[in-house]
């Protein structure tokens, strides 16, 4: 095998495919997505009604003198001598909501078709109101209310076996985003150029143009080739999201959704992120090697999703379990799955985002996944070249079983 004949075999496989319709349809697809979200939420927001809400108060002159001052909260006061006079107003549409006192008891009564009143910013004023008349009846000055009102401030660190404390808080909740996040990316990138490389492999033998191309060059230049040039198609596909992401960071740097991005990734720990990319990274070429393994033993097009299909159940089986791994650091099941390699890639990231796992235990997930690739890698190349010129009626089961028996007789290249 020739490092030439490599990237010949790549650069067509990756030329070949980046043309399709196929692949920009791939890529397309959730930008688009996207697009049309932020459509739909830019036309309800533009449609809403931003009246503000009419509240009236009934008989408590002081509140309302309160709430009319009280700048978080964005509502009109209207004073309403008693409650009569409230509900006709609400029937009559000229309040959107009264707000009555019996016993120190507060009720807001709101209109079922009339401006919405937080009632979340409401009870927040209420709660400051009372908070300043009862330190008015207690003669309070201002400063002793402010010590009063001051909350206490609270900092949550962890502690290692070796006795060394960090922080968490924002980073933690910004590690475990980014690696649910990812887990959706390497289930979305597996299912499309799993499939991607299977068909490669499935057309080419289906169509009987391997015996032309192997006797140009070897097996080792098609097999390696072709996942060569399905990676770069990969990174290629990875790194037109991150263009996207950058202009859409110059032309609309105050749009909300990207603001709560950036805010989000600006707490992701950098450590925890080059290790989870890796993870993912080495998962992905597994996910590869495996397919294209695979792709060898079927004999049409026919039994392309038939020979991927397993490998999309084991994908999925990480990421579901990362939804169940909060408040269970201790558990042994997943704390073990998460260094199995083809799992590994989403359980290890959300067990270190939230803590429960070690750099030290990342990093033996990591060389487990890199051992298994290579493993793959030698032992799958002579599966391939086992079944990559062998046609038969069978099914795909029995042409692995076949494989498997041969896997590890050393057989003359």
């Amino acid at each position: 095998m020739t490092a030439k004949q490599l990237m010949l075999v790549a650069r067509q496989t990756y030329k070949t495919r980046i043309k399709s319709v196929g692949f920009w349809s791939l890529v397309l697809a959730p930008m688009l997505i996207l697009l049309v979200i932020a459509g739909i939420s830019f036309i309800i927001t533009a449609t809403q009604s931003h009246k503000t809400p009419v509240v009236g108060v009934v008989n408590e002159p002081a509140l309302a003198t309160y709430l009319k001052k009280d700048d978080a909260f964005d509502i009109k006061v209207k004073n309403v001598t008693d409650e009569k006079q409230a509900k006709r107003e609400l029937t009559k549409g000229k309040l959107d909501a009264y707000l009555a006192t019996a016993n120190q008891k507060y009720e807001l009564v709101n209109s079922a078709d009339g401006q919405s009143v937080s009632e979340t910013k409401m009870k927040a004023s209420l709660n400051t109101y009372t908070m300043l008349a009862k330190a008015s009846a207690m003669k309070l000055s201002p400063t002793e209310l402010q010590t009063l009102m001051t909350p206490p401030t609270l900092t949550t660190k962890f502690q290692s076996d070796k006795g060394e404390t960090r922080g968490c808080a924002a980073a933690d909740t910004a590690n475990y985003a980014l690696a649910s996040a990812l887990g959706i990316l390497i289930f979305v990138f597996l299912t499309s150029y799993v499939s991607m490389i299977a068909q490669e492999i499935a057309n080419e033998k289906s169509s009987r143009i391997m015996e032309i191309l192997l006797s140009a060059t070897s097996p080792a230049v098609q097999f390696f080739g072709k996942l060569t040039g399905i990676a770069l198609l990969a990174i290629t596909h990875a790194a037109l999201y991150v263009v996207a992401g950058l202009v859409v960071n110059v032309f609309a740097p105050h749009y909300k959704y990207l603001k709560m991005v950036k805010s989000l990734l600006a707490g992701v720990d950098m450590g925890f992120a080059i290790m989870s990319l890796l993870l993912a990274l080495v998962a992905i070429f597994m996910y590869m090697v495996l397919t294209a393994i695979l792709a060898a033993m079927v004999n049409d097009q026919s039994q392309v999703q038939q020979a991927v299909a397993p490998m999309t159940y084991v994908a999925m089986i990480g990421y579901v379990l990362t939804f169940t791994l909060s408040g269970q650091p201790h558990n042994t099941f997943l704390n073990v799955l998460s260094f199995v390699p083809f799992i590994s890639q989403t359980l290890m990231p959300a067990r270190l985002g939230l803590q429960y796992a070690t750099m030290g235990d990342a990093a033996i997930a990591l060389v487990l996944e890199l051992i298994v690739l290579i493993f793959l890698s030698r032992f799958g190349l002579r599966v391939y070249k086992r079944n990559v010129l062998t046609y038969s009626d069978g099914n795909i089961t029995k042409a692995a079983l076949s494989s498997l028996k041969g896997l590890f007789v050393k057989t003359k290249d």
